[in-house]
């Protein structure tokens, strides 16, 4: 037997090392003392049941309560209803804005007859009259032979008709 060297050792493989403890008390301990700042920091000056109550008014009266609808509806982001208003609340002084919402409402629920209206007009008032008819057609699907729809597809198709 060869006698060895104390430079020389056997070579063991080394145990594979295992992550601390530390690491993740310390990632726990950074979310524990963010997260409050986070959520303290977007608090809402609005009540979920003033929320609740301006979905349900009528969306000719949004205009008035603007800033808390839009509040409400970063809250609450799929409430097609409190969309809604924010689209009817922008529809007189912000139409694209109001066009793009009334997008997201329909993508939520394309049974929502009233939107393809709104969205409808808005599309006429731009002269985009073929698009304003598919909406109507829309609208008519759900609401057959509601007077409103009528009467924009038949001015959607007056307007394509003096177009051509």
């Amino acid at each position: 037997m060869q006698a060895h060297s104390p430079n020389e050792r056997e070579h063991r493989p080394e145990a594979p090392r295992r992550p601390g403890i530390l690491a993740p008390v310390v990632i726990l301990g950074l979310f524990a003392f963010l997260l409050p700042v986070r959520l303290t920091s977007q608090r809402a000056t609005v009540s979920s049941d003033a929320c609740l109550s301006l979905g349900d008014r009528p969306l000719d009266d949004a205009r008035d309560h603007r800033a808390a609808i839009e509040e409400c509806s970063s809250l609450y982001p799929d409430d097609v209803e409190l969309l809604a208003a924010v689209g009817a609340a922008y529809e007189p002084i912000d139409r694209a804005r109001a066009e793009v919402t009334y997008r997201r409402v329909l993508q939520l629920d394309r049974g929502y007859a009233e939107i393809h209206l709104r969205l409808g007009r808005l599309l006429l008032a731009r002269h985009a009259a073929a698009d304003a008819a598919r909406e109507a057609e829309a609208g008519l699907a759900i609401q057959p032979n509601r007077r409103a729809f009528l009467e924009l597809l038949s001015a959607s198709r007056a307007f394509e008709a003096e177009q051509r």
